[in-house]
């Protein structure tokens, strides 16, 4: 009976031992450990966690990992992970989403010219200039999503031939504005989405230097449009705006369009533009969604 009793916990000891030996996390399949890394901000991983095994730094590194890094609001990213961060993996990005990034220094911001395999940038919310956009995008010829933020001072003549050429091959893009302006639609030839957001305070009204003219975006380059939203904030200055660009649609529809959308607070008033625009739309384009404002 003892000698039975001593086996049977000597079999207990030594489930116990491969029960324990079953939970380390290094001897999972790649597969199951890649689905874990997936959940863990790759400023972390890059940085920290694959600096624990070889292992660990070879799945870290993995491209299901490193195509897609998202900083949106990650608070716990400062300047010196970013650097570090496109130092290291910059050249593996194909998508990279900073919106919301707004206590990042645009010197910081600059570090994006290391991703030179972008695809996918969303740059909303972080501080741009003119000339720190246009050398950005000079050095990134692969990039056809952009989101940037249109502020007061934002001047189109200083974009460089390199940055046109790139924003010429861009399918969507994704503009907040927040003053007067086309921002780089009239450069995007080749846009198939465009989707805008006027958040401009009535006082920039006063401001001339933000003033629009039709003239400035050139009719043809909206000939591949298929998809077109425009989101309004509050104000008349908003709709005086919205309606340049809607102009521009109405002098030649794109015939490719499939989807017409403005959001508005209350009502969006009535205006030759707008009209002449639907009637155009009636004639030449069949539409798979449509949404206006109650007017």
């Amino acid at each position: 009976m003892a000698s039975s009793c001593g086996g049977g916990e000597g079999a207990t000891v030594e489930s116990r031992e491969e029960l324990s030996n079953g939970m380390n996390l290094m001897d999972f399949s790649d597969e199951i450990l890649l689905h874990i890394l997936r959940y863990i901000p790759v400023s972390d991983l890059v940085l920290s966690i694959r600096r624990v095994s070889r292992k660990l730094a070879a799945l870290s590194l993995d491209k299901s990992l490193t195509h897609l890094v998202n900083l949106h609001k990650d608070y716990q990213v400062d300047k010196d992970k970013v650097k570090q961060l496109m130092r290291e993996i910059g050249k593996e990005i194909h998508e990279l989403n900073m919106a919301g990034c707004y206590w990042l220094p645009g010197s910081t911001v600059d570090q994006v010219t290391h991703c030179k395999s972008l695809v996918r940038l969303n740059l909303s919310g972080c501080p741009l200039t003119s000339l720190r956009l246009s050398k950005m995008l000079s050095a990134l010829p692969r990039l056809r999503s952009l989101a940037i933020d249109v502020n007061p001072g934002f001047d189109a003549s200083h974009l460089s031939s390199e940055c046109k050429a790139t924003l010429s091959r861009v399918l969507e893009l994704k503009q907040t504005l927040y003053t007067r302006s086309y921002g780089v639609v009239p450069c995007c030839t080749s846009l198939e989405k465009l989707l805008l957001h006027f958040e401009i305070l009535d006082r920039s009204c006063f401001i001339l230097s933000g003033q629009l003219m039709v003239g400035e975006s050139n009719v043809p380059h909206y000939q591949n449009l298929r998809v077109f939203y425009a989101r309004l904030a509050p104000g008349l200055v908003n709709q005086e705006v919205v309606r340049l660009y809607l102009a521009v649609l109405s002098d030649r529809t794109p015939e490719k369009l499939h989807a017409f959308l403005i959001s508005a607070p209350g009502g969006f008033a009535e205006s030759c533009t707008v009209k002449n625009l639907l009637d155009s739309m009636a004639r030449s384009v069949t539409l798979d969604a449509l949404q206006l404002p109650r007017s």
